[in-house]
């Protein structure tokens, strides 16, 4: 339980909305079925933000727009990431997904798992960077004529969903969101100016402020996210909400986890 009111998240994750984006689009490849668009923009701090649209160039009319977050270590360009967005681009979504801070073009050495859980005040300034990347991407993406910008979905991988959490908790634009192998933080730090940076990235902090249908897929032998943070993260979140349990780890959770997430998508957007 968060001792920092709604109105002082929404401080620390405010951000000028009227700051120039200076954004720009181009085609990298495109078939009958599948045109995959760079995009680039600046968001908090002055950082350039890339990204990836997966659209069907054949489809008509706006169409919902699901934002995929990347596990940690990887970047908008894996395959754990497109692969579930090709399938979803067929089914009649666009996607995309960015770099979050520290990850692929953005990263200025390599990633380590360490990071994630040593250095509270890091963990914090990059998940409170990365929500403002979303909202400003989604502020961007959601001009374009072949998006519905009243059917946003986000779906956040691991690390992806921990740092989506603020971004969905404090954005009423999202309308469904998704948390795969994504929990609440373990443990509290003893000392106490740690302790409240936690709070801030925290995804339990910000799970009682979601407004739209959320879904957990979790799996029972996660030795990461373990089953009771999850549990936790689901538990905080305000009805309609779900949860989908899973025989896998977190290594094993693709492709079998994704079963669940089409499905909800389908009948939340």
């Amino acid at each position: 339980m968060t001792t920092l009111s709604p109105d002082a998240l929404n401080l620390l994750y405010a951000y000028d909305a009227d700051w120039p984006l200076d954004a720009t689009t181009s085609e990298l490849s495109s078939n009958d079925s599948l045109r995959t668009e760079r995009f680039e923009y600046t968001s908090r701090h002055d950082e350039r933000v890339s990204g990836l649209v997966l659209s069907d160039p054949s489809a008509d009319g706006p169409r919902p727009l699901v934002l995929v977050a990347h596990p940690a270590t990887l970047d908008k360009s894996t395959d754990y990431v497109l692969a579930p967005a090709q399938q979803w681009v067929a089914a009649g979504v666009i996607c995309a997904t960015i770099d979050q801070a520290g990850h692929g073009e953005r990263a200025k050495k390599p990633i380590s798992m360490e990071e994630f859980t040593k250095y509270p005040y890091r963990r914090m300034d990059q998940t409170v960077q990365t929500a403002v990347d979303w909202m400003r991407a989604l502020d961007y993406l959601s001009q374009r004529p072949d998006v519905d910008a009243s059917r946003i979905g986000f779906v956040g991988f691991s690390m992806g969903g921990m740092r989506g959490a603020p971004f969905v908790g404090l954005d009423s634009r999202i309308k469904a969101a998704v948390f795969c192998i994504s929990g609440a933080a373990r443990g509290l730090p003893d000392n106490p100016r740690e302790r409240r940076a936690q709070e801030v990235a925290d995804p339990a902090t910000f799970a009682p402020l979601m407004t739209s249908p959320t879904l957990v897929v979790a799996g029972e032998t996660d030795d990461i996210v373990p089953p009771d943070a999850a549990q936790r993260f689901h538990d905080a979140m305000p009805e309609p909400r779900e949860i989908a349990w899973l025989d896998c780890g977190h290594w094993d959770f693709m492709p079998q986890g994704l079963a669940p997430v089409w499905p909800f998508l389908e009948a939340n957007l």
